[in-house]
């Protein structure tokens, strides 16, 4: 992977495309100029495109060319007022990863392509189109979403937000708007249903899938998957990341244990991987990994 710091900035680009059904998606691409690789960053709930400029960038220096994105009903990609954006947190699965994955390997034929995924952005990488060249899928804090296996107290509270909280506010306002009881994005009404609807289900997202049809994506898998979470994440803990892991069954894949008391940075939390105090002490790992040839990735 190259190495030119700063030199590749001008390359740099918004950028839009469609999902299959129509839908106009909105992201940004990180340039260098003569990419040896194309990288995703599939976003998580609530968490707009900008939040992974930084990541985007060190990973441009090193030689990908990367695309971030908002999922349908955030950020850039948010239609009208959020209250009236119809769109559902399926359609990221079905709709909006497969086209940002597709847009990437258009922009740059030819080379390979690897994923990261942050929380639901990990959850849903199965539905990356299996005509593309993938060739790694990295998991920054991705796991199941069934509050009852989530770490105390954050559980108890998800377990408010899904039963009490989230209703009132759908009844009260027409969407989850940002403030006390949510930080992130704005929630367009389907968005949270859809969510709500894994977070209560042991099962998760498997039960919804199954009746479409498409967990046989997941049984298809097979690039290599590694799933890094922070030891003081409540939401992406062992016991969650094992379940995820284990829908893609065909798939080689580990879980490393990322500890705070180790990097000296602090607490990491459910996001702490992408901001910038993990730079230096972080994220080489994470290219290192994606960048191995695959004879190195068996032996490592």
């Amino acid at each position: 992977m190259a190495d030119g710091a700063g030199a590749n900035r001008g390359l740099d680009r918004e950028t839009s495309f469609p999902a299959r059904d129509g839908r106009v998606l909105c992201g940004r691409i990180f340039a260098p100029r003569d990419p040896a690789a194309v990288m995703v960053v599939n976003p998580a709930t609530g968490f707009p495109a900008r939040f992974y400029s930084a990541f985007a960038e060190a990973a441009r220096e090193q030689g990908w060319a990367v695309l971030t994105y908002d999922f349908r009903g955030q950020g850039d990609s948010l239609r009208d007022h959020a209250r009236r954006d119809p769109a559902r947190m399926i359609d990221w699965a079905l709709e909006d990863i497969p086209a940002a994955a597709r847009k990437a390997c258009e922009l740059y034929p030819g080379l390979p392509l690897d994923v990261v995924g942050h929380s639901v952005g990990g959850q849903f990488a199965a539905f990356i189109p299996e005509d593309l060249p993938l060739r790694r899928v990295a998991l920054l804090s991705a796991s199941g979403g069934y509050w009852g296996k989530q770490s105390a107290p954050l559980k108890y509270f998800a377990w408010t937000f899904w039963r009490v909280l989230g209703p009132a506010l759908l009844a009260t306002r027409g969407h989850i708007p940002k403030g006390a009881f949510w930080s992130g994005e704005p929630l367009p009404p389907n968005v949270w249903k859809d969510w709500r609807d894994f977070g209560v289900n042991p099962e998760c997202f498997r039960d919804r899938f199954a009746e479409l049809g498409v967990n046989e994506r997941y049984r298809r898998f097979s690039a290599p998957i590694r799933a890094w979470i922070p030891d003081d994440d409540p939401i992406a803990n062992p016991a969650t990341v094992r379940w995820l892991l284990a829908c893609y069954e065909s798939a080689p894949s580990e879980m490393k244990i990322v500890r705070c008391d180790d990097l000296g940075r602090g607490p990491i939390g459910h996001d702490g991987l992408f901001r910038t105090k993990m730079a230096d002490v972080f994220w080489p790992q994470v290219f290192r990994w994606l960048a191995l040839q695959p004879q190195r990735a068996a032996a490592e």
